[in-house]
Parts: C-alpha cells; structure tokens; sequence
C-alpha cells in the first residue's frame, strides 16, 4: 500500500530568497520571495500591525531558543541578544541568498523607480516560525486560504537579517519602534494603534 499524498503541500512555495522593499504610500512592507531565483514566486504586505508583533515575537523567540542567551543572567539577556543579533549579522556570507535589498518608495517619488512585484502581493495575515537545533523553519499564512501559502527554512543568522529587515522598514516607517531592537523594556514601547 502506497502513503497517502498530502495535496496541500503540493501548492505551497518553498522561499529560498527574501527581498524587502517599502511604499510609503501603502504603509507596509512588501516582502518578496524568490524574485531573483527559479522558483516559484510569492509577495506578502506585512502591515504595521502585524511587524510590530513579529518584532516582539521575535524577541521572545531569541530568547527561547539561542544557548548563549538563555544561559546568561536576566539582567543581561537583552544585551546578550543584541550582541547576538549583530553578531549574526556580521557572519552572513556574501554568499547567502537571504536579499538585503529595501528599497524605499516615498509618496510623490517616481515610481517607476521601484516596479510592482511580479504577482499580486496579499497581506500577509500570520507568520508562524519553528525551531529545531537553531533551523526555522518560516510558515507564511494570508486571508485567502486554510493552510500555509509558502514556506521557508532558514538558519539563525538569517533569521536574525530577517528580524534586522523587518526593524529598518518600521524604523523607516516611524512605527515608534526603538533604535536597539533588544532593550530590556522593548515591548512596552511597541503599541499597535
């Protein structure tokens, strides 16, 4: 007897690389995922809203499941994820696919500066991220259907240049976050209005 196929997963892309961009008139950042590769490809708006639980999701995520931060006192658990954060910023490779393109678009700007994505970009309405072994695996979910549209599985420093992304738009944004992404109060400072 042959397994069961599971037909949902045949549907779902697999991103192998991420491009962040910004329109100042949409409010929102525009993720992209595999535009510069053969793979299929997939857009997600990523609302004020949502960044700003993502960012401090994010938070608590590091927190969780990195070593070197989980083991250091309370008191220095913000300072050692900043220093993890920059430091895995640091270590990415030329190399890795994960695009650090954000282009930012301001209203009254030329526009054709910065083209329409490829397909049509939905609003993405949840992201869920798991964790094996420092691997997260990135579960990208919109309005339109059950199960997750795309996927991705990505290390912990990639992980972190992808929080890093997110911060720069909501800075750029002015979405009231903080210069340091790990302040000990940070989540008090994130409000979703």
């Amino acid at each position: 007897m042959q397994p069961l196929e599971d037909k949902s997963l045949a549907s779902v892309i697999d991103i192998k690389a991420f491009t962040f961009e910004y329109n100042e008139v949409q409010d929102r950042i525009l993720l992209s995922g595999n535009l510069y590769n053969d793979g299929q490809e997939v857009s997600f708006w990523i609302t004020r809203r949502l960044a700003l639980r993502l960012l401090n999701a994010a938070i608590n995520l590091i927190e969780r499941t990195s070593p070197a931060v989980t083991l250091a006192p309370l008191e220095h658990r913000s300072a050692m994820a900043m220093f993890e954060h920059q430091s895995a910023q640091l270590t990415l490779s030329a190399t890795t696919q994960l695009s650090a393109d954000f282009i930012v678009t301001k209203e009254g700007s030329d526009t054709a500066a910065t083209p329409e994505p490829k397909i049509a970009a939905n609003i993405l309405q949840r992201l869920d991220i798991s964790c094996k072994n420092q691997h997260y695996k990135l579960s990208f979910y919109t309005s339109s259907t059950a199960g997750a549209v795309a996927v991705s599985s990505i290390d912990y420093n990639q992980l972190h240049q992808i929080i890093s992304l997110i911060h720069r738009g909501a800075k750029a944004l002015d979405w009231g976050v903080s210069d340091n992404l790990f302040l000990a109060a940070n989540a008090s400072e994130y409000t979703l209005q």
